[in-house]
């Protein structure tokens, strides 16, 4: 009985704390962002836009995607101070600090 126990708590308690650790250290050590200059897509950007070879991968492509989609649909926004076609440059700005 007590094998049995062991055999199946054993791995599970093994797999917490290893979740347990893994959460404490990146609570500890989080992720720094890059400045917005280093940001792997806007070099990959510039470098398409000057007609260098770069690879991409899936994660790129939905970018791009993306991307095109949040082009396509401009939206008109109404404040009480008049009109504004798409986001602020501040709120883009703050946006891209704000990132998880």
């Amino acid at each position: 009985m007590s094998l049995l126990f062991f055999v199946l708590v054993g791995p599970v308690l093994v797999f917490l704390l290893i979740w347990v650790g893994a959460t404490v250290y990146r609570l500890y050590y989080p992720q720094h962002p890059l400045p917005y200059e280093e940001d792997p897509a806007l070099q990959r950007r510039e470098a398409a836009r000057n007609g260098g070879c770069v690879p991409v991968g899936v994660r790129e492509i939905r970018e791009d995607q993306r991307r095109k989609r949040r082009q396509k649909d401009v939206t008109v926004y109404n404040y009480a101070w008049g009109g504004s076609e798409g986001l602020p440059d501040e709120w883009r700005e703050d946006l891209w600090r704000r990132r998880n």
